[in-house]
């Protein structure tokens, strides 16, 4: 098959893309390896409230259960003391469940015209004299995708295996640790909408956050299913007696980048952008911004037929409000020096 674009990755920077480049008239095509659009989910469905989150979220969610966002505290999980207790003044945007969102953008991108294949993993970059050309798949029925560009959004295991790890990312850019997250249901004394991030000097308890969504169900990460059994069982603390009675209805493994948050120095090769996680942009919003970067560079270089236009995506994207405000409650801290600095800095982004 031969394309203008060809996308390997079916999460929101990648549909983005998609959908941005089709409604220019370019043939898109975007490969998934999954079965289904949105899954597995390692996400909070945090879509972070600023200008672009408006613009966009108004094109799906009339389609999707979804909660405002209206408050976010830290809390100190041993004394129990809120350490900052911040109501929303235009940051919160909403939660929503990541799967759904996923398959709104998919179906926003193949109204606009995109092809989008499922079941379809890429397997290797099509290069020629050292160019990308497009993508070999392990799938019989569709073995190879050739386009004039390729962008990949292939997420957060593309530092641990998949392309950007291969193309772009140095060995400390690529350091990851893994994960799961759950959904729990039966937490107690949370509030739909009002997200709760727990410090503490007890590694085990530190980092830990509570995401809670409508329908009763909150969702929370751990660095595997037995410390949060371990962390479920003690008493000595608000986080663990709050998931005390809780039970797990799904849970979904992930890596994640030790410097989540922070851009690769590298961003493009010849022939391919990299956006979303597999650029180093953690955040459906941030992602979903670099995805319409790359569309514009791709754009260009189509145009123009000049593939050297591509690499003013990583001057675009350095530029870029979601490049000095990265998305990543981790380093918040250490970055910003205050959730409060960071949520409000953050609700000015811009694409």
């Amino acid at each position: 098959m031969k394309c203008d674009i060809v996308i390997v990755g079916a999460g929101p920077a990648g549909l983005w893309a998609a959908k941005t480049a089709a409604d220019e008239g370019f043939d898109v095509v975007v490969l998934e390896e999954h079965p289904a659009v949105g899954l597995p989910k390692h996400c909070s469905g945090w879509l972070l409230g600023c200008e672009f989150t408006d613009m966009f979220f108004a094109e799906i969610k009339d389609a999707l259960p979804y909660q405002k966002v209206t408050r976010l505290k830290l809390i100190d999980p041993l004394s129990g003391q809120v350490m900052e207790d911040i109501e929303d003044s235009g940051w919160g945007g909403y939660l929503a469940r990541r799967e759904l969102i996923d398959r709104e953008l998919a179906k926003v991108a193949i109204m606009a015209g995109a092809k989008l294949f499922l079941n379809v993993k890429a397997e290797a970059l099509i290069k020629e004299d050292g160019i990308v050309v497009g993508v070999k798949t392990a799938s019989k029925s569709l073995p190879e995708v050739r386009a004039k560009v390729t962008i990949c959004a292939d997420g957060m295991k593309s530092a641990a295996s998949g392309f950007a790890r291969k193309e772009i990312a140095t060995e400390a850019e690529s350091e990851t640790y893994t994960g799961i997250q759950l959904e729990l249901v039966n937490v107690k004394e949370v509030t739909p909408g009002q997200i709760e991030i727990y410090e503490a000097e007890d590694p085990k308890l530190s980092g830990r956050s509570l995401w809670p969504h409508g329908g009763g169900i909150t969702l929370a990460s751990f660095s595997s299913m037995d410390a949060y059994n371990e962390i479920r069982s003690r008493r000595d603390n608000l986080f663990s007696q709050k998931i005390a009675s809780s039970y797990s209805v799904y849970l979904g493994g992930f890596p994640n980048r030790k410097e989540m948050g922070f851009h690769y120095h590298n961003m493009v090769k010849d022939g391919v952008i990299f956006v979303g996680e597999a650029s180093g942009a953690s955040g459906i919003v941030h992602g979903m911004i670099t995805g319409s970067y790359a569309t514009k560079v791709a754009k260009k270089a189509i145009e123009q037929e000049d593939l050297k236009c591509i690499y003013e995506y990583e001057s675009l994207v350095r530029k870029s409000d979601v490049y000095q405000n990265p998305f990543s409650y981790r380093i918040v801290k250490k970055h910003y020096g205050s959730y409060r600095t960071w949520l409000e800095r953050s609700k000015e982004i811009k694409q």
